[in-house]
């Protein structure tokens, strides 16, 4: 059995933490969205990865995850010269019948087994999809018993909440559709306009699913993700510290004298955590990090960041290489108690959270006692100096005095 994973994209929405790395690389639960997508096909014959922005980081990634879990399965790199919609990706598979995911989502591993039954049993394509409260806001599926009918792009008021969630098994079929149709006003190959052309049935899912098209899709994937950890202590702990269970904490980390751990919480290697540090539920810190006497609840905060002095993040993404002066303070919450808008791509967006932080991206550096309003969007390489309050997003390499 083969499979297809469409890893070419840009992950604009997704900047800055993919300033750095393409969008399948992103940290979820310790583990990134294509290390979830390949533990799920571990047991195929081959996958071929579709890849275009940074491909060297992505190949050398998947590779390396291959080997460190002793997944004997062969791989191809197909690259996409011109990332020009998913149909276009797909039309470069080459396999006939093949299983196909989108490269940027997260879903439970039964459900490919679910589309490998259905394709089993009527030997024809196969389209996924979950009933969803926003359906305007995903590739709308309608559909008489499991028979498909037609898919609308992001439709105006559907009459269907059946939402296509990315996970597929084609025949031959779709690549003859993908030969027939044209670009469309985004100026893409659309893998709407090619399934409309296609006969399919419909499979169901009702496990979990994301499409990790926001920071916010990152942070309730984590929620999920992080309610199976294992509770498992490799490093070193000091007396007097307060563990509360599930904690994974890995080989080379110290927690020291006074610090407080309530799971789920997930801790690299080679970190340094406390003394007196408090960190909260669904947390998960990277290696090689310092939390010094410092509150971190409910974030994701990349390798080798430092948050040593009097800080408070919550509900906040930390990229990698970041460094928090003493008495930095993340908010998280607003006074009127109204979930939190996030400005992406120049356009407010409601994150439907009642609480979050901010984003940084990599190499970022605050001075003593900067406020960071909620949902606010720091990039890369920036400096905020001692006491400035963050109320607006600050581009990439910026110098905030």
């Amino acid at each position: 059995m083969e499979a297809l994973v469409l890893a070419a994209g840009l992950g604009t929405r997704l900047r800055p933490l993919t300033n750095s790395r393409p969008k399948p690389l992103i940290n979820i639960g310790g583990k990134t969205v294509i290390g979830y997508i390949i533990d799920s096909l571990k047991d195929f014959d081959e996958i071929s990865f579709i890849v275009n922005y940074e491909r060297e980081k992505l190949e050398e990634y998947i590779k390396e995850y291959l080997k460190l879990n002793d997944y004997n399965v062969k791989t191809r790199f197909i690259e996409q010269k011109e990332v020009n919609g998913t149909a276009s990706a797909i039309s470069l598979s080459p396999y006939d019948e093949f299983l196909c995911i989108n490269g940027d989502i997260f879903f439970e591993h039964s459900l490919i087994s679910k589309v490998l039954e259905s394709y089993s049993k009527y030997r024809t394509n196969i389209i996924s999809v979950k009933k969803v409260d926003d359906p305007e806001n995903y590739g709308v599926v309608y559909k008489k018993g499991n028979d498909f009918l037609k898919i609308r792009e992001k439709e105006k008021n559907p009459s269907s909440n059946l939402a296509n969630i990315g996970v597929y098994f084609f025949t031959e079929e779709i690549l003859d559709a993908i030969g027939k149709i044209k670009r469309s006003q985004r100026d893409e190959y659309e893998i709407t306009d090619a399934l409309n052309l296609c006969k399919a049935k419909v499979l169901e899912y009702n496990g979990f699913w994301s499409d990790i098209g926001y920071f916010w899709d990152i942070l309730n994937t984590n929620d999920f993700v992080m309610k199976k950890l294992e509770h498992k202590i490799l490093g070193n702990i000091e007396k007097n510290v307060k563990i509360v269970p599930p904690v994974f904490i890995e080989e080379n980390t110290v927690v020291r004298e006074g610090s407080y751990i309530t799971g789920p919480v997930k801790i690299g290697k080679d970190c340094k955590i406390g003394p007196n540090s408090f960190i909260r539920g669904n947390t998960v810190i990277g290696n090689k990090c310092h939390i010094g006497m410092s509150e971190v609840k409910n974030s994701i905060i990349y390798n080798k960041t430092n948050i040593p002095h009097f800080n408070y993040v919550g509900d906040s993404i930390i990229d990698e290489n970041c460094n928090l002066g003493a008495g930095t303070m993340v908010a998280n919450l607003r006074f009127d108690d109204k979930s939190i808008s996030v400005e992406v791509k120049n356009k407010k967006i409601d994150s439907q959270r009642r609480k979050m932080g901010c984003i940084m991206g990599n190499n970022t550096k605050t001075g003593i006692n900067v406020t960071i309003y909620p949902g606010r969007i720091i990039g890369s390489s920036c400096f905020i100096y001692p006491g400035k309050v963050v109320d607006k997003n600050v581009p990439d390499n910026t110098v905030l005095r």
